[in-house]
């Protein structure tokens, strides 16, 4: 029995990886560490192959400061694979090492004890907990309180995790409005499982996320709205995983475009710069934020890569994170307002803004549609 138990995973990485070095250019832990995303397959796998027992290969890979730092410090970006001219799965290769650095032991537990978000209590249900934020009225295809579980649903809307605890009258507002625009809505209140596959913990992920699809299904939902554009990819993975074809997987921006939605704010004075997500890999939450809002893509300034949240790296090498949140925040001219597709983004420069305050007004792009905004 292989010591590695995704081992298939590097073997397969490794065979397609033609180490033409494209992927450390475009990546700063990958350059940092002089090392290919092939040689992060190899590494492992020389690991394995000098270990008898578990406990060797852990340490074996710990005394691997270069494999360890290049594994432990991506965001996920996937700006390395945007430059993979085979079109590789980085993604899958690092989940796989973080997976098997969790089975060793390599992940500690102060990293993650927070968000296991599979479950009953994580940051954000405590968080909602300790402020008596809850949604029974919202949440129809579950039993709830105020009545029983409802199959008949026209729409599931999915605000994501961050937006659900810190952002609960906004969430309440962009419920009314898709059930006002679309039909009769219910909600989903789970996290995607993101932190789950960033600290290791993958296959519990793919489990939350089936439980979603399934909840979805019995909903009776025809299309799942969804404000994160982590939270879509996750989704569009799983509905094809479970062979899902007859629920349409729609970004909140694209909706209201499509139902001639009008934002209830005026843009804010100033220059605006749009912040890209990095999930957001073809754009589109970015294109249809800003037909929403007005803003001529042509004009506007708009910024890649991730606001150093991903990937877990802030309780690896939050310096690191933090260096990342500050250069993406570095484009930002003095009183203009950074636009995020993103809620994780947006408390992501929230908290940075909080230590190393600049005169930058810092909002997800439903804050600018709505009149409720985060906490």
């Amino acid at each position: 029995m292989s010591l590695l138990e995704r081992s298939s995973a590097y073997w397969k990485f490794a065979g397609q990886c033609a180490q033409c070095g494209s992927c450390t250019k475009a990546c700063s832990s990958l350059t940092n560490n002089d090392v290919t995303l092939g040689q992060i397959a190899q590494m492992m796998l020389a690991a394995e192959r000098a270990s008898s027992t578990k406990e060797e290969l852990a340490a074996a890979i710990r005394a691997n400061e270069r494999l360890v730092k290049a594994v432990r410090g991506c965001f996920f970006c996937t700006t390395c694979k945007n430059t993979c001219f085979a079109h590789n799965d980085v993604c899958d290769l690092i989940y796989s090492a973080r997976a098997d650095f969790q089975n060793l032991g390599l992940i500690e537990p102060d990293s993650w004890i927070g968000v296991q978000v599979d479950k009953e209590w994580d940051t954000f249900t405590a968080y909602r907990a300790i402020y008596g934020i809850g949604y029974p009225d919202q949440i129809r295809h579950v039993l709830t309180t105020t009545h029983e579980p409802e199959s008949d649903c026209d729409i599931a809307f999915f605000p994501g995790c961050a937006l659900t605890a810190y952002g609960s009258e906004l969430t309440v507002e962009i419920f009314d409005a898709i059930q006002e625009l679309g039909g009769k809505t219910t909600l989903i209140d789970h996290c995607c499982g993101s932190p789950l596959k960033s600290n290791g913990f993958y296959d519990r992920a793919i489990a939350l996320c089936d439980l979603i699809a399934e909840e979805i299904t019995f909903s009776g939902a025809k299309q799942l709205v969804c404000v994160c554009p982590g939270c879509a990819n996750a989704m569009r993975t799983t509905f094809k995983r479970n062979g899902i074809t007859d629920v349409e997987i729609i970004s909140l921006p694209k909706f209201l475009n499509d139902h001639g939605f009008e934002p209830k704010q005026k843009l804010p004075d100033g220059k605006i710069f749009l912040s890209k997500a990095c999930q957001d890999r073809d754009g589109s939450y970015l294109e249809e934020t800003s037909k929403l809002l007005g803003i001529d893509m042509d004009e506007a300034a708009i910024y890649h890569g991730c606001c150093g949240a991903g990937g877990a790296v802030s309780s690896y090498d939050p310096e690191r994170q933090q260096k990342r949140t500050e250069k993406k925040l570095s484009f930002a001219t003095d009183d203009s307002t950074v636009v995020s597709m993103c809620p994780t983004c947006t408390y992501t420069y929230g908290s940075y803004l909080l230590e190393k305050p600049r005169p930058i007004n810092n909002k997800h792009y439903a804050e600018l549609l709505f009149e409720n905004q985060f906490d």
